[in-house]
């Protein structure tokens, strides 16, 4: 039962201070009790002990020189110095010179003696568990180091792969982006691209009070085209409509496939007049180009219907519901121009 006790080692040249230390620890901690300062340095190569206690004043040695070297040798001990003497600057000078965790006036008083040994065990108890933690984060620390230099190792590789890949990474991103954005058969803008670049333009044109126009394009005679020359010709003819977009428009200006032969057209920063202008100039370019045909050449031709931010809408449905309506009425002219109808029922149109 004793083994499961904390272990103390009391250095005291009287044995009768000894003897009275012992009844007082006995039941509550093992008590190693030793008159010879030498002696208490060999027991302490021995043993394994929780508290060290030592008289101020012996033969030989003083008590803090005593335990001066005890803390050399296992400095996680708490250490007492028990003395007669009340001197507060000798025991200052005890407590700097032995790092002492305490020190007891004799004579005693044996409840408080036996507080300040159970506080001594447990600030022991508290070097050692933190000395573990300690060591363990210093373990923990030298792996980590270990790591961090194959991990730099890694890095150095994985940056040299990466910077190989950069470049294909973009190139795949740009081309997914593209797709998102682009029909697959005209690559000007998809429905849903070249309505996001509308509403961008309305929010802009709104916020700065700047013009807008918008531009329904419809192919004519298209379906006639398409059931007489074949879809692959068809789509041929769509893609080459589309092709001619860029060098007839600005390049503030966007062009997406509405659906079907139709296309919408954004003019940023435009009035009526000019809107016309550019319209103008794209109708008559088209009218030029040489469709090929299963037999013999063909001609196509786009009508065209605008509308104006904020004269005719402040919204893409309503912008695109007038231009739509003029481009019905451009159809129902005669095809192959341009219709602007304001809201008093005027209109403009060109062939």
């Amino acid at each position: 039962m004793s083994s499961l006790l904390p272990k103390i080692l009391v250095v005291d040249d009287e044995a009768e201070n000894l003897s009275a230390l012992e009844r007082v620890l006995r039941g509550k901690f093992e008590m190693v009790g030793l008159q010879s300062p030498e002696k208490a340095l060999e027991e302490i190569s021995k043993q394994e002990f929780q508290v060290v206690v030592s008289d101020l004043h012996m033969p030989g040695k003083m008590g803090t020189e005593l335990l001066a070297e005890i803390a050399k040798k296992r400095p996680f001990i708490s250490r007492i110095i028990l003395t007669a003497h009340t001197d507060t600057k000798e025991m200052l000078d005890a407590i700097n010179r032995a790092e002492i965790y305490r020190y007891v006036t004799k004579p005693w008083e044996n409840q408080e003696l036996l507080t300040v040994f159970q506080q001594a065990v447990s600030h022991h108890l508290l070097l050692v568990k933190n000395q573990e933690l300690i060591e363990a984060l210093r373990e923990k620390n030298e792996k980590l180091v270990v790591k961090e230099k194959e991990l730099l190792y890694l890095n150095q590789t994985l940056e040299e792969k990466v910077e190989e890949r950069t470049g294909e990474l973009k190139q795949v991103n740009e081309k997914l982006s593209e797709l998102a954005m682009t029909d697959s058969l005209t690559k000007v803008f998809n429905r849903r691209a070249i309505f996001n670049r509308f509403n961008e333009e309305i929010d802009r044109a709104a916020r700065y009070k700047r013009p807008l126009v918008i531009v329904m394009v419809d192919v004519d005679h298209f379906k006639k085209f398409n059931d007489n020359e074949g879809h692959v010709l068809g789509d041929e003819a769509l893609k080459k409509i589309a092709q001619s977009f860029p060098t007839n428009l600005r390049k503030s200006d966007a062009v997406g496939r509405y659906g079907g032969e139709e296309f919408l057209l954004i003019l940023p920063e435009t009035k009526v007049e000019s809107g016309k202008e550019i319209s103008e100039r794209l109708r008559a370019h088209i009218e030029t180009i040489s469709f090929q045909g299963q037999k013999e050449e063909a001609y196509l031709t786009i009508s065209m219907g605008l509308a104006a931010f904020p004269e005719d809408g402040t919204s893409a449905e309503d912008l695109v519901q007038v231009a739509d309506h003029a481009l019905f009425t451009a159809k129902q002219r005669g095809r192959n121009q341009i219709v602007y109808e304001k809201s008093h029922g005027s209109f403009f149109t060109k062939n």
